[in-house]
């Protein structure tokens, strides 16, 4: 019996294939920049293994719609994006229409575990964050930690607590190598009144590694000072950062977390861990910003 799992990078979707009792039998990369063109083939590469269920690679998260359930909405949610190209929207395509045992997966502001109070983001943490939190926290046994995921983009910073995750700051809330993070509303206002729209290029760059890794270990410190816990370094820039345990492994967490999610919610070796998932609503539920209710409104003409 195999599960599978992927994860959606920036520079790389990594597939994961695990077997019942959780070793590795499979591990591909392909550039994310190549996923629009060959989603098809990707997809159909994992297909050959035959695996009993697959955890979609999911973005801003849906708790567990399946995958032929995925329609048009449902993937604007997962994608926040107005185009309908990309490599994200590429391959959910791609596995839309395959006849496989396949779920999306929650990101960290529709876990059920986060306070609602603190649900003032859509971005707490994408789904692959949430997979790389489910890896240390079965792979390791672990309970109580935080985890500084570096991207080479993006950054994000995790609390789980007793088991659960109750905190999350998203790579588009904290600054990154690349993306800045949150923009200053100043700024944002500034833009607007020059005519000039704020879109996803403009969020995603113009940081300042200097700043950027000296917030991150502010915040993480503080965190784990906070809730009496270590702190996990990881991403392919962890060694960027000097505080935290780090481990060098030769797999993304997020693909191998996701393919253990599969295994857990389809009851097999991970199923122990995946109260940890208990969640609801969707990416834009819990916003509560003056004319939120047109922006729902807008994403469901996407």
């Amino acid at each position: 019996m195999l599960f599978a799992g992927v994860d959606p990078g920036s520079e790389s979707y990594a597939f994961s294939i695990i077997n019942e009792v959780g070793n590795q039998v499979s591990y591909f990369e392909i550039p994310t920049q190549s996923i629009p063109h060959y989603s098809l083939s990707a997809v159909r590469r994992l297909l050959d293994y035959k695996p009993y269920c697959i955890a979609l690679p999911s973005g801003h998260g849906l708790p567990l719609v399946r995958g032929n359930q995925l329609n048009d909405e449902y993937i604007a949610l997962l994608t926040l994006s107005k185009s309908k190209e990309g490599p994200l929207h590429s391959i959910l395509n791609a596995f839309r229409f395959m006849i496989i045992n396949s779920f999306t997966i929650p990101s960290v502001v529709e876990i059920e575990s986060v306070p609602i109070y603190r649900k003032i983001w859509i971005d707490m943490g994408t789904a692959d964050k949430v997979a790389s939190a489910f890896f240390y926290r079965a792979y390791l046994s672990l309970s109580d930690f935080v985890l500084l995921e570096m991207g080479r983009h993006f950054s994000s910073i995790m609390v789980v607590k007793d088991g659960k995750i109750i905190d999350g700051f998203g790579g588009t809330v904290i600054p990154g190598l690349a993306s800045p993070g949150a923009i200053d509303g100043e700024v944002v206002y500034l833009l607007n009144k020059a005519g000039i729209s704020v879109d996803k290029e403009t969020i995603y760059s113009g940081s300042n590694e200097e700043r950027s890794i000296e917030i991150l270990e502010m915040i993480s410190s503080s965190l784990a000072h906070k809730y009496d816990s270590k702190i996990i370094v990881s991403g392919p820039a962890k060694d960027k950062i000097s505080i935290g345990e780090k481990m060098n492994l030769p797999f993304k967490e997020a693909a191998i977390g996701s393919a253990m999610i599969a295994s857990g919610i389809c009851g097999y070796a991970y199923r122990d861990y995946i109260d940890m998932l208990k969640s609801n609503g969707n990416p834009v539920s819990f916003m509560r910003l003056k004319g939120w209710d047109e922006v729902v409104s807008w994403i469901k003409t996407l």
